[in-house]
């Protein structure tokens, strides 16, 4: 196996132009970032003539379904029992984030991948993970740059839902001068922004919106109003008709509060997981809330998955964000 290494080689390119078979695959519950990366690489590689197959282990959100090959990403199932040349994984910050592609993942003789979360443990071979960069969309456009490749109007939408869904439409603190700079190619390949914007920053699915109600009526405020939570439970979901894929963007109406400085969307799924997604302001870093439950992230945005209660993690999440306030106060 290669050493480990963490930025741009030559091997990766190598890599990728003597390949026939290429496995892309990104992490479970798909945002835009993940879903925009893959496809933009994934086209970008079928314009090179390589066999590439694009996998995630959960479906492809309905948001994204308008992109470009969206239709061609297959579930981890359509990986049984199949070999490729190499393996790629895209904005996954830990291996077990690409959950049942991890077989086919490993078994590939030559594993790399594209990523900009810092706890990234670099478990590929070879990994180009940018923990300063806007999005691993912005990673997958120097990969691009990299390897000789043009954009085109089809890449152009994808690397725009990457860029976009991860810098809330260019407002988070995580958006870069790069961004803007690729968000100018984007325009001059002739991104339709209008037509591409409405689907993901605009429209609003039903069972979203119903969803987004029940998680409103849950609104709690902690710590002088710095501190804001809200819960989902099972019933919200069967009450809303709603999917997990449509609680996305419903943490950021309890942090987009004024006063608000940290906010927390802790829920119960069906199958009984006990996640929670953590958002703030800076200075406040929940991604060192997540990792103390096995989770992780950015700063300011984070998440986790805990062995428990639902109401044991809202006092958990509650206790630390306090935590967290009184020990700046003290300092």
């Amino acid at each position: 196996m290669p050493m480990k290494q963490n930025d741009f080689c030559p091997e990766m390119l190598s890599a990728l132009q003597n390949a026939n078979s290429i496995l892309l695959c990104t992490h479970i519950a798909p945002d835009g970032d993940a879903i925009g990366s893959l496809l933009a690489m994934g086209l970008t590689l079928r314009r090179m003539s390589k066999q590439v197959t694009m996998a995630c282990a959960d479906p492809v959100p309905g948001q994204f379904l308008f992109l470009p090959a969206a239709q061609d990403v297959v579930g981890a199932d359509a990986l049984k029992d199949r070999r490729f040349d190499v393996a790629m994984a895209l904005d996954a910050a830990s291996l077990s984030r690409i959950g049942d592609c991890q077989t086919a993942f490993l078994a590939a003789p030559v594993r790399l991948q594209l990523d900009h979360h810092p706890d990234n443990p670099l478990y590929a071979d070879y990994n180009w993970v940018d923990g300063t960069a806007s999005a691993a969309g912005c990673v997958v456009r120097r990969m691009m740059r990299k390897m000789g490749m043009p954009l085109t109007l089809e890449i152009a939408e994808c690397l725009y839902c990457a860029i976009s869904t991860d810098t809330g439409n260019f407002r988070f603190q995580n958006t870069s001068a790069e961004a803007f700079a690729i968000q100018a190619e984007l325009m001059e390949a002739g991104l339709d922004l209008p037509r591409v914007a409405r689907p993901l920053h605009q429209l609003r699915e039903a069972p979203h919106v119903r969803l987004l109600g029940r998680a409103l009526n849950s609104l709690r405020f902690f710590a002088d109003g710095k501190c804001a939570g809200m819960l989902l439970t099972p019933a919200d979901y069967h009450a809303a008709m709603a999917l997990p894929e449509h609680n996305t963007g419903i943490i950021n109406y309890a942090l987009d509060i004024p006063g608000v400085e940290m906010a927390y969307l802790a829920e119960e799924r069906e199958d009984g997981q006990v996640k929670a997604s953590l958002r703030s302001l800076p200075p406040w870093n929940v991604a060192s809330i997540a990792r103390k439950y096995g989770g992780g992230g950015h700063a300011c945005a984070a998440g986790l998955r805990y062995e428990g209660t639902l109401e044991e993690l809202r006092r958990l999440l509650e206790t630390d964000m306090l935590a967290m306030l009184e020990k700046e106060t003290k300092q």
